[in-house]
């Protein structure tokens, strides 16, 4: 099971107090009815790092062409669940919002948070290199470059980082995201990062064990 994880950094406004919880309804008109479209903002417990859990329950128009009881319309409602973690006014330089869902979806929660709290988010930018040298395997490298008509190039294999090669894109392109191997004290993860903030983790991990490899990332890109 892939998760998928994105890591925003608070760098417009302060919260006073504690984030409330929230429900907005407002009405639509869809396939020539009005339709009641709700948002839920439900808050739950608190991790052992700080971190707040809240799960976001929306209803999310989407243009589709489909067929409900032999009448064909051009719009469905879907209600959609995502969950992520708020920490707020942090101490020790950690992301202040963590999403578990999809980089599209990551996004929808940012715009929520943005409108409930009165807040400004932006996708926290790693140093990946900082990332590689503590790893203890680099299995793929992707880069942007301008080499003739070439726009991207990626490496894949073991220890991809200590190629020439990987040396000499490093010089002539820019790097975008690795795939690595990463210590943790209960186990070892391997999981994609992004520049931009954005990670795939490709072993199972409890929410909290989450959060902890997120804070160990962030003080390492940080360092």
């Amino acid at each position: 099971m892939i998760t998928s994880i994105g890591i925003f950094d608070v760098v417009e406004g302060v919260y006073e107090g504690e984030l409330k919880v929230d429900h907005r309804e407002s009405t639509q008109r869809i396939n020539h009815f009005d339709e009641k479209i709700e948002t839920y903002v439900m808050k739950n417990e608190t991790s052992p790092s700080g971190y707040t859990n809240f799960r976001i329950i929306n209803d999310e128009v989407y243009n589709q062409t489909v067929r409900v009881k032999g009448e064909t319309v051009d719009q469905v409602i879907r209600k959609e669940v995502h969950e992520a973690y708020f920490k707020n006014n942090p101490t020790d330089n950690v992301g202040h919002l963590i999403t578990l869902c999809r980089k599209d979806d990551s996004e929808k929660v940012r715009l929520k948070f943005e409108e409930l709290y009165d807040l400004k988010f932006q996708r926290h930018q790693f140093d990946i290199l900082n990332i590689i040298r503590e790893a203890t395997d680099v299995r793929s490298a992707k880069f942007d470059v301008s080499i003739e008509t070439v726009s991207g190039v990626t490496m894949r294999g073991t220890g991809v980082h200590n190629t020439q090669y990987y040396a000499s894109m490093i010089s002539s392109g820019e790097l975008k995201a690795v795939i690595v191997s990463f210590d943790m004290p209960e186990q070892s993860v391997t999981f994609r990062i992004s520049v931009d903030g954005s990670i795939l983790l490709y072993n199972q991990l409890s929410d909290y064990q989450v959060l902890d490899l997120v804070r160990d990332l962030l003080n390492i890109s940080m360092a």
